[in-house]
């Protein structure tokens, strides 16, 4: 169930919260204005949470008349959609096309755009509307140094410093307990889903498998090495899990870029990491920073910190590199 409220530039957002179970529960015992009192709910079935209706992008305001966008090239391939450089009123933008049109696909990307609208930290990219109609498309702001990843591989030892490294993990970390205070689990965090734009400020992008916690986390292809060993076992996702996928994320940002669990083949990760095996400290890393990528691979996930406390630990080291 979505609900609606508005956002500081007055337009309306779609946010899930809590909401949903309290008023459901209201209405078991008190009809208040509905046709009748709600005697049994109907279980959930399959893996879709909740259904978006495109009218509600409409009527919200969210609605970008695909005669506005303006296709370039092909900039990154995704499961449900293709992301293209495009413009937008003289603007750039990147455009996410949908490419399966099956009704699941469309959900799950209508879901993503739902997300998104509820979401606005200057640490997460940012939703600027939603083409619909046959050919639907996701519109952002165009992030002009791609991705992390690409970033670290290409520029490599030799460019890049290390302020622009806790820059980046600062950055990643001020968005995810954005996500966290407000509720919500990303479910995919790595340096391939965090953007660099023009003034290399990184912010966390790709919102195709985040959810409310409150909401059913069952479904979707999550990648081995970046998750946490609860969420692999028994799809227990909440920020704890975000947290254990942010420690592989620092390991990638200090490593420049290297795949995690090298030498390790990927059908045994899972066994070394509950054997307790953790990765080594990648060559040139700060102790400080290695600390907080243990803390984040603890294996019981209470003990991990949150993402809260480790963003005041980035910024103090952020604030003491030169």
């Amino acid at each position: 169930m979505w609900y609606f409220a508005k956002h500081p530039s007055g337009k309306e957002e779609m946010i899930s919260k809590n909401y949903a179970k309290e008023r459901g529960s209201h209405y078991e015992s008190d009809a208040d204005g509905l046709c009748t009192r709600l005697v049994k709910p109907v279980p959930k079935r399959g893996n879709y949470d909740y259904s978006v209706d495109k009218q509600a992008f409409i009527d919200l305001g969210w609605r970008i008349k695909e005669k506005d966008i303006k296709l370039g090239e092909l900039i990154g391939k995704g499961e449900f959609g293709d992301v293209y450089r495009g413009k937008y009123r003289e603007q750039k933008v990147a455009v996410k096309v949908l490419k399966d049109s099956s009704k699941a696909a469309t959900q799950q990307f209508l879901t993503e755009a739902s997300v998104m609208s509820a979401l606005r930290h200057d640490n997460l990219v940012q939703l600027l509307g939603v083409v619909l109609g046959d050919n639907i498309q996701i519109v952002t702001e165009f992030m002009g140094k791609g991705s992390l990843i690409d970033y670290l591989r290409s520029r490599g030892r030799s460019v890049i410093t290390r302020k622009d490294q806790i820059n980046f993990a600062s950055d990643t970390c001020n968005g995810m307990a954005y996500l966290e205070k407000e509720k919500f689990v990303h479910r995919d965090l790595a340096a391939r889903n965090v953007l660099i734009n023009d003034d290399c400020t990184a912010k966390v992008s790709d919102f195709g498998l985040a959810r409310p916690v409150d909401s059913n986390q069952q479904g979707g292809k999550f990648p081995i090495k970046w998750t946490a060993p609860e969420a692999l076992k028994d799809s227990l996702f909440t920020s704890k899990s975000d947290m254990w996928s942010f420690g592989i994320l620092l390991w990638e940002i200090y490593s420049f870029g290297r795949v995690p669990y090298p030498r390790i083949p990927l059908a045994n990760v899972v066994t070394h990491v509950s054997e307790g095996y953790r990765m080594e400290s990648p060559d040139g890393c700060p102790q400080e920073i290695y600390d907080i990528m243990t803390e984040t691979w603890n294996i019981n996930a209470g003990q991990r910190p949150s993402f809260t406390e480790t963003a005041v630990k980035l910024s103090a080291i952020r604030a003491n590199t030169s």
